[in-house]
C-alpha cells in the first residue's frame, strides 16, 4: 500500500501517520522530523515555513 504525503496544516512539514495498538486510540498523526504530535518551535532566524496553501 502506498503512503500518501501529509502536510501539517499548521506548518507545512510533513507528517506520517504512526499505528499503535492503544484500542482507544490506534493511530496519531506526527511530524516526520521531530516524531511529535505538535509543531515544532519556529527557527530564530525568522524563516517561515512553506504555506501549503499558497501558489
Amino acid at each position: 500500500m502506498n503512503q500518501i504525503p501529509l502536510l501539517c496544516p499548521r506548518c507545512g512539514r510533513p507528517q506520517l501517520v504512526e499505528h499503535r495498538t492503544d484500542p482507544h486510540h490506534p493511530v496519531r498523526v506526527v511530524h516526520a522530523d521531530t516524531g511529535r504530535e505538535e509543531c515544532a518551535p519556529r527557527p530564530e532566524d525568522g524563516t517561515e515555513p512553506p504555506d501549503p496553501g499558497r501558489r
